[in-house]
C-alpha cells in the first residue's frame, strides 16, 4: 500500500515487512479500479494440500538469469482506436447520418470495425493499415535501441476464424509472418500474445470487442432523438461464460465449448509457429478479467501450458496475473514447471494527479512487489505493459468517443490531429471546422476543430521528467525478468510510444543495459525542485498527503526482527490512516464505491 492511498503500487523494500500476499496489489487498472487482494489477504502463506498444479521437473525458475527488454506491436493485428485514430475517424457523426441505425455503422474495436464495413471494405482498409503501421524501419529502430524481444498481440480469429472476421481479416497471418521475418532479420525474437478471445476476456476494446455497449436514444428540446451509448457502467466479459451484471457473478460452471475452443486456438498457434526459432514464447490470453473465478484461469493456463509444451517445449509460457498481482492468489501454482513466467501490467496513467515526485516514488516502489512475487511464488515476473503516461488524456484511451466517469483528472493539451499514417483514408484527418462529434459515450474524448487531446506536458521540464521517470522504471523492473513497453508507436502520444521516447532521449541509448549508472542510481537521487512541480493546479491538493521520509532498505536480524517489523507495520498503517483522511479532506470526492476500495488498500 501507499501512505496517501491513491498511488499506483506499493513502495520500496518495506514490502518485505508486510504480508507477502500484498505484492503488486494497489495498481489501478484500465477500468479505474484498484487491484486488491481477497479478504483472506492477511493469512499465513503455506504449502497447499493436494495441489494439482505441480510439475515433476522441480525447476526453480525465478532463479534463472534471463531477462527480456522490448515493446509491443499494439494496435496492429488487434485494433485499438486510441493508438491509430486515423482508422476510426470515419465513424464520427454516424449518429447524425444513421440515427437509431448508428450502432450497425459504428466501429469501435476490431469486431465492430469488420461488422460496420463488411468483409470487402474492411479487408481493404486493414491491408492498407497493416502494411503502413508496422514497417521495416520501425523494426530496425527497435533493434537499434537494444531491445531483445517484441510482444505481438494477435487475435484468436487468426487461428480459428469466425464472423465477422471471416473475409475482413484475411491476410493477417501472412502479415504476422512478415513481422516475424523482419524480427529475424534484425536479431529480435517474438512473444505471441493472444490479445483477443471470442466473447471478450475483459470487455475492453483491446480484447477485440468492447462488451455490453448499450445504445440509447435521448430526446431533449429537439424533436429528433440523439443516439448515444454507454459502455463502462455495465462493462463485462463473456469469454468463458456469460457474466450476470445483476448478480455480479458468473455461473457455477464455465462454458466448456468456449473453453475447448480457446485451447484449440493455442494448439493451432503452437503448431503453426513451432518451427520458427524467432518465436520466444506465447501468452495464451491477455488481461483476463479479475471477476472470473481464479480456478477457471488456473485451469486454462495449466491446460494451455501442456498443449504448448507438447508442440514447442522450449517456448516461454507467459501468464497474465488477471489483475491479481499478489502471491495469495497464485500460491503453489505451477510449482516446479520449467519455462514459465507471469506478466503484470503496471500503469500510472489511471492514477490520481500527483506532483512528479509522487510518480517517481511509485515507479521506484514497484521493485518490491516484483521481488516478492518472484521469491514467494518461484515465478519469473515480466512487466508486459507499461508507459510513461502520468495522466489519462490520450484521445480515446478509454474507448472511441468515450471515457471513464471522472476521467481525465487533469486539463489536457490539444494538438493538431495528424495526417493519416496510411495515406488516403476515409474521414481522416477529422474536419478542422467541426466541434466534438458523436456518437457520444459516457465521457468526453475526441477531436475538436482539427485538434486532438494529448497528455499534459510537465512544462519546460518535460524531457527531464520523462527521462527520470523512465530510468526509475528501468531500475524497478530489473528486479524482475524484464519488460515490454506499450506501445511501439502511436499516432499522437510520445509517452505511449517506445520509438518516440527513445528518439527523444527519454530512454537510455541501450534500453537493455539495466546496470548503467543512470539506471542503478535512479531511485537514489532526489528530483530537482523544478521537476517536482506540475503545470496544472493540483499540487495543493496533494502537498500534505505526499510529505514522507525516504525509507531506503531496511535489514532486520535476530530476535529484534519481528518486533521491529511489527513497529514498522504499525507506523505505516497509522501514516496511511492519517494521510488518507488528509487526502479525503483535500481531494475531489471519489466515486461512491471508490471509498471502500481505497480504505481497503491504503492504476493498470
Amino acid at each position: 500500500f501507499h501512505p496517501i492511498g491513491v498511488a499506483t503500487v506499493a513502495p520500496f523494500s518495506m514490502l518485505s515487512l508486510l504480508s507477502a500476499s500484498l505484492a503488486l496489489a494497489g495498481t489501478v487498472g484500465r477500468d479505474g479500479r484498484l487491484e486488491q487482494p481477497p479478504p483472506s489477504v492477511g493469512r499465513e502463506l503455506r504449502e497447499l494440500k493436494d495441489n494439482p498444479y505441480v510439475c515433476e521437473e522441480g525447476v526453480e525458475t525465478a532463479k534463472e538469469e534471463w531477462k527480456v527488454f522490448g515493446t509491443n506491436l499494439g494496435g496492429w493485428l488487434v485494433l485499438e482506436p486510441w493508438i491509430t485514430p486515423s482508422l476510426f475517424y470515419q465513424f464520427l457523426s454516424v449518429d447524425r447520418k444513421f440515427g437509431k441505425e448508428a450502432p450497425a455503422h459504428t466501429g469501435m474495436d476490431t469486431y465492430t470495425f469488420c461488422a460496420a464495413l463488411g468483409p470487402k471494405e474492411g479487408n481493404k482498409q486493414l491491408r492498407r493499415h497493416w502494411a503502413s503501421w508496422v514497417r521495416e524501419e520501425d523494426v530496425r529502430a527497435i533493434a537499434q535501441s537494444g531491445a531483445t524481444v517484441v510482444r505481438i498481440p494477435v487475435g484468436d480469429w487468426m487461428y480459428v476464424p469466425y464472423e465477422p472476421y471471416i473475409g475482413c481479416t484475411d491476410g493477417s497471418l501472412e502479415e504476422l509472418e512478415r513481422a516475424l521475418a523482419l524480427l529475424r532479420k534484425y536479431g529480435l525474437r517474438a512473444l505471441l500474445d493472444v490479445h483477443a478471445m471470442q466473447g471478450s476476456q475483459n470487455g475492453f476494446d483491446n480484447s477485440g470487442q468492447a462488451l455490453r455497449v448499450k445504445w440509447t436514444q435521448v430526446s431533449a428540446q429537439d424533436p429528433e432523438a440523439v443516439t448515444t451509448f454507454e459502455h463502462w457502467p455495465q462493462r463485462a466479459a463473456d469469454w468463458l461464460a456469460p457474466y450476470d451484471n445483476a448478480k455480479g457473478a458468473y455461473p457455477p460452471e464455465m462454458n466448456k465449448t468456449a473453453y475447448d475452443r480457446s485451447l484449440d486456438v493455442i494448439r493451432k498457434l503452437a503448431e503453426r509457429h513451432r518451427g520458427d526459432a524467432t518465436v520466444w514464447g506465447v501468452e495464451p490470453v491477455n488481461e483476463p478479467w479479475q471477476m472470473y473465478p481464479t480456478e477457471w484461469i488456473k485451469q486454462f493456463y495449466w491446460d494451455a501450458y501442456h498443449i504448448t509444451r507438447e508442440a514447442a517445449k522450449d517456448w516461454k509460457f507467459v501468464m497474465h496475473d488477471s489483475f491479481r498481482g499478489y502471491p495469495a492468489e497464485w500460491w503453489g501454482f505451477m510449482k516446479g514447471c520449467p519455462n514459465k513466467a507471469m506478466d503484470s501490467h503496471i500503469y500510472q496513467a489511471w492514477a490520481n494527479p500527483m506532483i512528479a515526485k509522487g510518480f517517481f516514488d511509485a515507479a521506484c516502489g514497484m521493485a518490491g512487489g516484483l521481488r516478492t512475487m518472484e521469491e514467494q511464488l518461484d515465478m519469473p515476473m515480466i512487466v508486459g505493459e507499461w508507459s510513461l503516461a502520468t495522466d489519462n488524456c490520450a484521445m480515446w484511451l478509454n474507448g472511441l468517443n468515450d471515457n471513464l466517469p471522472g476521467y481525465p483528472k487533469v486539463s489536457c493539451a490539444m494538438v493538431p490531429c495528424p495526417e493519416p499514417y496510411m495515406g488516403e483514408q476515409p474521414g481522416a484527418p477529422p474536419d478542422a471546422e467541426a466541434p466534438l462529434q458523436g456518437p457520444y459515450g459516457t465521457g468526453v474524448s475526441g477531436p475538436m476543430f482539427g485538434k486532438c487531446p494529448v497528455g499534459m506536458p510537465w512544462g519546460t521540464q518535460e524531457n527531464e521528467t520523462m527521462s527520470r521517470l523512465a530510468n526509475r522504471y528501468f531500475k524497478s523492473f530489473s528486479a524482475g525478468h524484464g519488460w515490454f513497453f506499450w506501445n511501439f508507436r502511436t499516432e499522437l502520444e510520445p509517452r505511449w510510444s517506445y520509438l518516440e521516447a527513445w528518439r527523444l532521449g527519454w530512454f537510455q541509448k541501450n534500453v537493455s543495459d539495466y546496470t548503467s549508472d543512470a539506471v542503478q542510481g535512479a531511485c537514489d537521487e532526489e528530483p530537482p525542485a523544478a521537476v517536482a512541480k506540475p503545470i496544472v493546479s493540483v499540487e495543493a491538493v496533494f502537498d500534505a498527503a505526499t510529505a514522507e521520509t525516504p525509507l531506503g532498505d531496511v535489514r532486520l536480524e535476530g530476535a529484534a526482527a519481528p518486533v521491529a517489523a511489527a513497529v514498522c507495520v504499525a507506523a505505516m498503517l497509522a501514516a496511511t490512516t492519517l494521510a488518507f483522511r488528509t487526502w479525503r479532506l483535500h481531494a475531489a470526492p471519489p466515486e461512491p464505491d471508490e471509498y471502500q476500495e481505497l480504505a481497503g488498500h491504503t492504476k493498470g
